[in-house]
């Protein structure tokens, strides 16, 4: 939304159903306010209100009040609360963050709407250009769009009814086919029943409803079809594909489950892995568990039973998180980063690298409530013997490690295949330019020429050195018959 657009005809087709929302409902409008453009008339059309024979039978106290604000010269969303048009008795206004650190602002944004607009319970989101469907939108997100994650979030389960805004586009396939991808979409995200309204007048628009409360539906879909000329309504068309773009992602997709979103991608946003996800190889989409708390503090954990210090998070909240990413990303194994879990080996992360992606429970204080391990299927694993603040860096160490292996992240196929752990032994030192440093030669085998002889002392030194530094590894690969005639 600009403020620009106050009172144009996008505003009249828009308040007009939103204004049929049941008056029981508590019912809040998210602005997703973002600064006004010049670069087009997008805003200029407010002819519509010299033509009141045509335009004022759809809401006439509506036309005359639009009128009255746009005659002022003074449009903003400010004037349309002011004036009570809108049919909604709480808003949200804090600009949406256009700048950078984009995901860090835009978190802090979102966090501040969720708590504006506690205890509501039908929000209508009023994004500039309407609904992301990248799988990437939650990394990169554009002051002018929602994206899956923050309408599952704002949606709670289908808990609460949304009205989304959405301007078409000219995607393949037409208006019609672009509406049915989004309905799809939003039907993988768990959130109850999906309608559109689709308005034809001008530059088309659609509102997509979302949620369980079905007097909304009707309400909404009711008035429009009062008039047939201006709104058509669409709903999921038999036989449709259900599975939206959370499950259609290609490659790895990463659901870290964290009370610290922004931490990731973090570094994976960097170098090889962040080349990678630019390109889609792989996808990253952390859930706030917060979002799941039931009561107005948001409160995530508890004091443990049986006393001591520290606070544990709480299997009910948990459960909730994990049960939302599990629909929206079936198939995923998931894991539980604690210390109490069995430490990750390299065949482990082969295995993950292989395989469609995970989700990942970070946890933080003392830990998880056991009875989440107990309810569900979690694989409790650890990244050594070692204690961190919290699961969160444990799963960056993790998501590396498996991202490096997906083929077309490194640079050559074999680039990993004589590295530490990946037969049983740590890797062979390695050597490079000048010939001599410090009065050090680089080891005349290596300058030989007889790639015979610079494998056997490859394999020799790698045997040498897991001997020496670690004779855990060399007592495993000894047993399993690898260290025969060495």
């Amino acid at each position: 939304m600009q403020n620009r657009y106050a009172g144009d005809i996008g505003d009249y087709l828009k308040f007009a159903l939103l204004r049929r929302v049941p008056k029981q409902r508590k019912f809040a409008v998210c602005w997703w306010l973002h600064p006004d453009e010049e670069h087009n008339g997008d805003g200029r059309h407010v002819g519509y209100l010299e033509q009141p024979d045509r335009w004022q039978t759809i809401d006439a106290e509506l036309h005359d009040g639009l009128s009255r604000l746009v005659r002022t010269g003074l449009r903003s969303v400010h004037q349309i609360e002011k004036a009570g048009l809108s049919g909604a008795a709480h808003f949200h206004s804090d600009p949406v963050p256009t700048g950078k650190p984009r995901f860090t602002e835009r978190t802090r944004w979102f966090d501040g709407l969720q708590h504006g607009v506690e205890g509501m319970e039908v929000l209508f989101l009023d994004p500039d250009n309407g609904i992301d469907l990248h799988p990437d939108a939650s990394r990169r997100h554009s002051g002018k769009h929602v994206t899956l994650d923050e309408i599952a979030a704002l949606a709670r389960h289908g808990a609460r009814s949304l009205i989304i805004y959405h301007h078409q586009t000219r995607a393949k396939g037409g208006h019609a086919a672009e509406i049915q991808r989004i309905i799809c979409a939003l039907e993988a995200l768990g959130v109850g029943r999906v309608t559109a309204i689709r308005a034809r007048p001008y530059s088309p628009r659609v509102f997509f409803i979302l949620g369980r409360h079905d007097d909304v539906h009707e309400a909404l879909t009711g008035f429009a079809a009062q008039f047939p000329d201006i709104y058509e309504t669409h709903a999921a068309q038999p036989g449709e594909k259900t599975a939206g773009p959370n499950r259609e992602r290609l490659g790895f997709t990463a659901i870290p489950l964290t009370l610290y979103p922004d931490m990731f991608p973090g570094p994976l946003g960097h170098s090889m892995a962040g080349r990678a996800l630019e390109a889609g190889v792989w996808s990253c989409a952390p859930v706030q568990i917060r979002d799941f708390a039931t009561d107005r503090h948001r409160t995530v954990d508890d004091t443990p039973a049986g006393g001591g210090a520290g606070m544990v998070l709480k299997a009910d909240i948990l459960a909730a998180a994990l049960d939302h990413a599990v629909a929206a990303n079936p198939g995923l194994p998931i894991l539980a980063m604690t210390p109490r879990g069995a430490p990750v080996t390299q065949a482990r992360v082969r295995d993950l690298a292989a395989g469609p992606g995970a989700i990942i429970l970070c946890g933080r204080f003392e830990g998880f409530d056991e009875r989440i391990f107990d309810a569900r299927p979690i694989e409790q694993v650890s990244m050594g013997d070692i204690i961190l603040s919290g699961g969160e860096m444990g799963a960056l160490l993790l998501l590396d490690a498996c991202i490096r292996l997906i083929p077309g992240v490194m640079g050559a196929p074999s680039s990993g295949d004589d590295e530490s752990f990946e037969n049983g032994l740590l890797e062979y030192p390695h050597y490079t330019r000048p010939v001599e440093w410090e009065g050090r030669m680089i080891p005349d085998v290596l300058r030989s020429g007889d790639h015979a002889k610079i494998a056997a002392w490859r394999r020799q030194r790698a045997a040498e050195d897991t001997r020496e530094r670690r004779p855990d590894l060399w007592e495993r690969y000894d047993l399993a018959g690898g260290g025969e005639g060495r």
